[in-house]
């Protein structure tokens, strides 16, 4: 037989004696608070914000740490502000930087500059810029490039045009002799359509049309002055005018002229149609 002190703890057939009316049991701890019990607050209060009921979570959590610890070191660092080129050079070619600039495999378009292509080259490696980030950049700046040059080229089309209008008020009828004696004279001197473009761009379209139609004029190719076309078709203008003027204070034309003589009032008559040609 169990002895008292046992027979006291149990109840007549061997099991725990129930507790004593109105005594409430003793409350279990949870194995939540039995693992943190030595944590103080706060570090209590942290596990319970992260939700970590038992120790293998803390550990779980623990490992995906140095799992993440061990993959940022092939993480891209970037380079300091005191960066040395081998510094650089490194930092560049993790981000796909080729390591020669001929091979972003860049090439002029159609009517480009070779030399603008192997600046560009030669920018965009200084610069760090990968095969893809190179090919993309060089794409925009050939169509803007491109687009501004169409802009140029519509705007000087313009000008010349408005250069020409101008000069074929200046010189009326003797528009086609004087751009005749400017070719003449452009020819003489071997002038080729890039040294008389370079001419344009620097005087601007009249001031060299001007320019050439003076020496075509100079070299004895036409005479401006309307010596052999008697006044008219070859007269310009300002050329004309002056020559009514002299025939005015002529009288011996003024008087053939007054009776109606043929030749008289034809030279009148082409000088007139002359001086004010193009008004």
């Amino acid at each position: 037989m169990p002895d008292q002190s046992a027979a006291a703890l149990l109840g007549d057939n061997g099991a725990p004696a129930a507790p004593a009316a109105g005594v409430a049991p003793t409350a279990q701890p949870s194995a939540n608070s039995v693992w943190t019990a030595a944590f103080d607050e706060d570090t209590n209060a942290y596990v319970s914000n992260k939700g970590w009921k038992e120790p293998q979570d803390l550990l779980m959590s623990y490992r995906n740490l140095e799992k993440f610890a061990g993959g940022a070191k092939n993480l891209l660092e970037l380079p300091p502000e005191n960066a040395t080129p081998e510094q650089l050079d490194a930092f560049y070619s993790k981000l796909g930087r080729p390591a020669d600039p001929n091979e972003y495999g860049l090439k002029a378009p159609d009517g480009g500059d070779p030399a603008m292509v192997e600046w560009f080259k030669g920018t965009a490696h200084k610069l760090g810029l990968s095969a893809k980030q190179a090919q993309s950049l060089f794409t925009e700046f050939n169509g803007m490039s491109g687009s501004m040059q169409e802009k140029l080229q519509s705007q000087m089309a313009q000008e010349s045009e408005k250069a020409i209008g101008t000069l074929k008020q200046e010189w009326g009828q003797a528009y086609d002799q004087m751009i005749g004696a400017g070719r003449r004279a452009a020819t003489a001197l071997g002038y080729d359509a890039g040294r008389l473009s370079a001419i344009e761009d620097k005087l601007g379209t009249a001031e060299m049309l001007r320019l050439f139609a003076t020496l075509g004029s100079k070299m004895g190719e036409d005479s401006f002055a309307g010596e052999r076309s008697e006044g008219g078709f070859g007269t310009t203008p300002a050329a004309a005018k002056q020559q009514l003027a002299d025939l005015r204070l002529d009288k011996g034309f003024m008087d053939n002229y007054l009776k109606g003589n043929p030749d008289a009032v034809s030279k009148m008559k082409r000088l007139m149609e002359a001086a004010h040609a193009g008004a």
